[in-house]
This record gives C-alpha cells, sequence and structure tokens, in this order.
C-alpha cells in the first residue's frame, strides 16, 4: 500500500529500524475502516434477508392460502393483522439498513463508485416503500375489511381490490430488490485497493 506524502522521511531521516516494519497510521486506519465497512455490509444483508424473507413467506406463501382456506371476513382480518405486525419489522430493517448506508456512505468520503450510488438510491426507495406500506396502504385495508367490505363486491370492494393490488405491487417490488441491494452491498464492499487509490502518489527522486 503506498502511504501518504506526509509519511515518507525528510531526506538524512531515512534511517531503516524495527518501527519501519510495523504498520503505518494510514494502513492502521485503513484496516479499521475495511472491518467497519465489512460489518456495516453485514448487517445491510442481515436486515435485507429478513425483510425479503419476511415478504416472500408473507405474500407468496400464507396469504393465498389464508384466503383459500379462510372464509370472509375471518381471512382479511388474519392477514391484516399479520401485515400490520411485519410492517413493524419492515421499517425496522428499513432504519437498519439506512443505518449501514449512512456508515459506508461516511466511510468512502465521497470515493464512490456508480454501483455504491445505486445501491444508495436504492435502499432509500425501500426504506420508503416499507414507510409507505405501514402508514397508507395497510392501514386502509384494515379499515375497509373492518367496515365489512369484500373485495370485488360493489364500488367499496373495487377500491379494496385497487389497494391490495397496490400492496401486492410492492411486495413484488421489494423482494428482487432486496436481493438485489444484497449483492449491491456484498460487491462494493471496501478493499485493499480501493484505499490505495484513496492514497497520495509518492514523491519523485529528490522531491
Amino acid at each position: 500500500m503506498i502511504p501518504p506524502r506526509d509519511e515518507y522521511p525528510a531526506p538524512g531521516e531515512d534511517t531503516f529500524c524495527e518501527d519501519d516494519l510495523a504498520p503505518s497510521e494510514f494502513e492502521r486506519k485503513a484496516l479499521r475502516a475495511r472491518r467497519i465497512d465489512r460489518a456495516a455490509t453485514s448487517i445491510a444483508v442481515v436486515a435485507l434477508g429478513l425483510w425479503s424473507g419476511g415478504m416472500l413467506s408473507l405474500g407468496a406463501c400464507a396469504a393465498p392460502m389464508v384466503f383459500k382456506l379462510v372464509p370472509a371476513p375471518v381471512s382479511g382480518y388474519a392477514m391484516g393483522a399479520a401485515f400490520a405486525r411485519f410492517d413493524n419489522i419492515a421499517i425496522g430493517c428499513g432504519v437498519v439498513l439506512l443505518a449501514a448506508e449512512m456508515v459506508r456512505t461516511w466511510l468512502a468520503r465521497g470515493h464512490t463508485n456508480w454501483l455504491s450510488r445505486v445501491r444508495r438510491y436504492m435502499a432509500i426507495l425501500l426504506s420508503g416503500a416499507a414507510v409507505y406500506g405501514a402508514l397508507v396502504l395497510t392501514p386502509t385495508i384494515n379499515e375497509m375489511h373492518a367496515s365489512g367490505v369484500q373485495r370485488r363486491v360493489g364500488p367499496a370492494g373495487e377500491q379494496l381490490e385497487r389497494v391490495h393490488n397496490n400492496a401486492e405491487m410492492i411486495g413484488r417490488i421489494t423482494v428482487p430488490s432486496a436481493m438485489l441491494l444484497m449483492a449491491l452491498h456484498i460487491f462494493t464492499i471496501r478493499s485493499a485497493e480501493d484505499d490505495e487509490e484513496l492514497a497520495l502518489a509518492p514523491l519523485a527522486p529528490g522531491g
């Protein structure tokens, strides 16, 4: 790894000693930053896995069977309560994801590539989708079920169907997006080569 300029000795002070074998201050800081970056990446991946796995379990597995086997309006009450509870988990995962993204962005200090920028924007969009689902979609669905509205029955039922479709669309987008975001986190882990690019080039001989 190339050290910054200010770590080069002045002429006449370049006598070799045992301390020269120890990592420089720049190398120690870079190693610490890489460890923090890996920890933030691991936390983000776990949060995304919990989020997408829960969404897949509820939306693709539980919901179709509940609506098929349990008569209305009990099926609506049951799934509404389940999604309301999961919304809290999704928001928590979104908060953790954004916190990890803030740490990784701070460590990069502006030296990011386009993959890192895509990762950052996707984290913001996914977290916003979780908040929208928790504050708008799920309460609307639960209120309409509590009012006795049935899907595709009357004007209110058509409105309930549209809200359900919006919730399902967000769920279908969330799962693959979370998986893609996990891959982006892994592919953009800070490496020693990244630290070398941040270091200043050495001075020319006699400079």
